[in-house]
């Protein structure tokens, strides 16, 4: 009897896999990276960050991943067709390299959905999703799209679609990783996380509703062959990646469209002294006598409370470099008898060690020049399929056979009695 299990009781089923998972931890705008955590909703706890999705198919989570469902302070404007860039990392602190294990194989999917203005009014569970990319195992390449991401040290590349309506955005990855598969068990694990967005309007029309789906629901049949591929044995050509098809939105131009970003709700404030993720330190009151002096202190350390309260998985760099470059600097005037202030204080100098060091060059969209079709059970991208259509009538005889054989084998596993771990 298969059992499909999406628990982190995994961790001790499979504990060679145990140690190496990933998150989202960076995001990238043509180029243009927004910070550590910066706009990005992940797990307050760092020590569950990187770890896959425990509740099974039904789980809110599936959205965007645990905590998902609470917005964070910034929104980071894109303009329309801009090039976003996801880091992952098996630590979210940057304290080791490395993006996932490479025992980790398995798709990769990013998915979009419109919400309003305050992030917090719409749930990030629930209906709207569309997927405008995935990819499963590409042929040419003969890797899974989780080992093309190592390859580009953990950074993937995609082009927003240039015929979106302007306004609120998250935008959503979804990797399933097929490592734990066996013929005996169901286990693949999710890993998913959202990005805060405004995105500058394209077309200005809606996203047609018969494009959209629901997470968690999008991917609902716990017998798929998408979730019971046994990377070990089966034919990874033959996979096809879950959930609905690619739906990319062109406006017929390549000219982008931005907003300015006092029109936008959540931006990053111009007060903004130092970041840390989704905080910001702002100027401390001045002043011209001893009372002045400690009040200011306070509301440095008070605001620095905040910091190291708030700082997600990805690190507190930024809490740190306020405590030593102003509380401190601030504390020590007053104890010195310095009643004019604050101090003057340039924190540019050192706000660039507030990130951790990219790992690599970026790499270019993986959707650059692809032309997105909806196939299956979603999109494989065009790899796969292209490259069977190249090899000839013989190997496309081949695949429709292989495909043949999964059919029979998908009326097999719906035979059996699946059990799954529901939240």
């Amino acid at each position: 009897m298969h059992s499909l299990l999406f628990t982190l009781g995994l961790a001790t089923a499979f504990a060679p896999f145990a140690a190496a998972h990933t998150t989202f931890t960076t995001l990238f705008i043509d180029g243009v990276n927004q910070g550590d955590g910066t706009c990005i909703r992940m797990a307050k706890k760092g020590d569950v960050a990187t770890f896959p999705i425990a509740g099974g198919l039904g789980s809110k989570d599936m959205a965007c991943g645990l905590d998902g469902q609470d917005a964070v302070a910034f929104t980071c404007p894109a303009p329309s067709g801009a090039k976003l860039t996801l880091e992952f990392r098996m630590w979210a602190d940057a304290a080791k390299p490395g993006a996932i294990d490479d025992s980790h194989v398995g798709p990769m999917a990013i998915y979009l959905k419109k919400v309003s203005e305050d992030m917090k009014a719409t749930p990030a569970a629930g209906g709207g999703w569309f997927k405008i990319w995935d990819e499963g195992f590409d042929a040419a390449a003969k890797k899974w799209a989780t080992e093309k991401l190592i390859a580009d040290n953990g950074l993937l590349s995609i082009d927003l679609p240039t015929g979106l309506p302007e306004g609120y955005y998250l935008a959503r990855h979804e990797i399933i990783t097929l490592q734990n598969v066996t013929n005996n068990v169901v286990a693949p694990q999710f890993y998913v996380g959202c990005a805060q967005l405004h995105i500058a309007g394209g077309s200005g029309g809606n996203i047609p509703s018969d494009k959209t789906v629901a997470i968690p629901g999008h991917i609902s049949d716990a017998t798929s062959p998408s979730l019971d591929f046994n990377v070990y044995q089966e034919d990874p050509t033959t996979y096809k990646v879950p959930g609905p098809k690619v739906f990319f939105p062109t406006s017929g131009s390549n000219t982008k469209v931005t907003t300015t970003n006092d029109k936008i709700a959540g931006t990053v404030p111009a007060t903004c002294l130092l970041k840390n993720a989704n905080w910001c330190g702002t100027a401390v009151p001045a002043y011209t006598d001893e009372t002045g002096c400690w009040a200011s202190a306070q509301n440095c350390w008070d605001q620095l409370d905040v910091c190291y309260n708030t700082a997600p998985p990805t690190g507190s760099r930024g809490c740190k470099l306020w405590e030593e470059k102003m509380c401190t600097v601030l504390q020590n005037a007053c104890q010195s008898k310095q009643f004019q202030g604050p101090p003057k204080t340039d924190l540019k100098a050192d706000a660039e060690g507030v990130n951790a060091p990219v790992p690599g060059k970026l790499p270019g969209a993986v959707n650059e020049g692809v032309k997105q079709v909806g196939e299956g059970e979603g999109n494989n991208g065009a790899a796969a399929t292209a490259t069977a259509s190249a090899a000839g009538p013989e190997a496309t005889g081949g695949l429709k056979k292989k495909c043949g054989l999964k059919k029979a084998r998908r009326e097999e596993i719906r035979r059996r009695r699946v059990v799954m771990a529901l939240p």
